[in-house]
């Protein structure tokens, strides 16, 4: 009776540990809050989602700027490389940037890697690659 019950109880942990690996939350969930953090102009939030290789060369980029007004945030594309976990994303920020009102364009081709430490721990994705250098930086 017992060796019935101890198997009751160790067939769905079992079976757990069969399921697929987790990779965390998608890629289209996280560039977005990499999007969102840059409309909002929370620059360190979008920091977070770019690899620290290439963290500083982003923040230098992005320091204090009280003239910089962001009027739009979005991904235009993501082309997914599943097998390598990698992906390129088009990335694409509508400015003004005081005293002028005239809106700007600023395109920044990302590449994601999925960055997993441990098979059964979630991974992360960064992008891998520095910014262009911003027009008013040139």
């Amino acid at each position: 009776m017992r060796s019935i019950l101890l198997l009751i109880f160790l067939c769905p942990l079992l079976s757990a540990c069969l399921g697929p690996v987790d990779m965390g939350p998608g890629l289209d969930k996280i560039s977005f809050g990499f999007s969102e953090s840059m409309r909002w102009r929370d620059y360190p939030g979008a920091a977070t989602y770019v690899h620290p290789d290439v963290r500083e060369n982003f923040l230098e980029q992005f320091k204090e700027d009280e003239d910089l007004h962001v009027v739009e945030s979005s991904i235009l594309s993501v082309a997914m490389d599943a097998s390598a976990k990698r992906a390129n994303v088009v990335y694409v920020m509508k400015y003004y940037r005081l005293p002028s009102t005239r809106i700007e364009k600023w395109r920044w081709e990302q590449q994601w890697q999925l960055i997993q430490e441990k098979v059964a721990k979630p991974g992360v994705w960064l992008i891998e690659n520095a910014p262009p250098t911003l027009p008013w930086k040139e």
